[in-house]
């Protein structure tokens, strides 16, 4: 192995929370009668992507709006609330840093939201943008998950082979994303995430920095 890829923010701290508030928040600043619930926002996070999800929920309930306007006051309140908020760095995720030290891996950021989301997050967990040899965001791919492109480009970057990286993704579209580019890939979904909707191949319930432990020893030993 040579290199780590954490596939989203989602994967070092946990914010749908965050990004619910900030949704329900934009909404009434729009002056929409709209509030979504955790449950529902649950199943809207089987779609990636904040614009089509407002697009498709005004679709479903046959309102005109501008979803792109919508959720640039969203991004704006989550933005706002990750430099308020205590932000906590997902179980483990510092366990894989220090895995990727110990071994001599590359770690990329592979993440298909705004720079500017990428910054808010690391310095709200108090992570070092140079920390990561790569930063993938989505001003430098035309084409979000689940299409492989953000994977295949820091892949180029770090001129590696598929089969060299261990993938971490959160959501479906990230799996999705991973898998076509021929990552091997752990997934580990948020709280708000709905597990069943995931291929529980490599499935992390419990800490991730023993799993990728345990998939490297198994691969040792082959």
């Amino acid at each position: 192995m040579q290199a780590i890829f954490l596939g989203s923010i989602g994967t070092i701290a946990d914010t749908s929370l965050l990004q619910l508030k900030a949704f329900n928040q934009s909404f009434e600043q729009h002056r929409l009668n709209w509030e979504w619930s955790p449950t529902e926002y649950c199943q809207m996070l089987k779609l990636a992507g904040g614009i089509k999800r407002i697009q498709r929920y005004a679709d479903e309930n046959c309102d005109k709006v501008d979803a792109k306007s919508i959720h640039n006051t969203k991004t704006r309140i989550f933005q706002n609330m990750l430099s308020t908020e205590t932000i906590v760095i997902r179980p483990g995720i510092k366990e894989v840093f220090e895995i990727a030290d110990k071994k001599g891996f590359q770690l990329a950021l592979v993440t298909t939201t705004s720079s500017t989301n990428v910054s808010n997050i690391l310095s709200a967990t108090g992570i070092a943008r140079d920390r990561f040899d790569v930063v993938i965001s989505n001003e430098m791919v035309a084409r979000g998950k689940p299409n492989p492109e953000s994977y295949n480009l820091a892949l180029k970057k770090l001129g590696i082979v598929p089969s060299e990286v261990i993938a971490i993704e959160d959501n479906l579209d990230g799996q999705k994303a991973a898998k076509s580019a021929e990552l091997e890939c752990f997934v580990f979904p948020g709280s708000m995430q709905d597990e069943s909707t995931f291929n529980h191949k490599n499935m992390i319930t419990n800490n991730i920095a023993s799993s990728i432990y345990d998939f490297l020893n198994r691969r040792n030993a082959a």
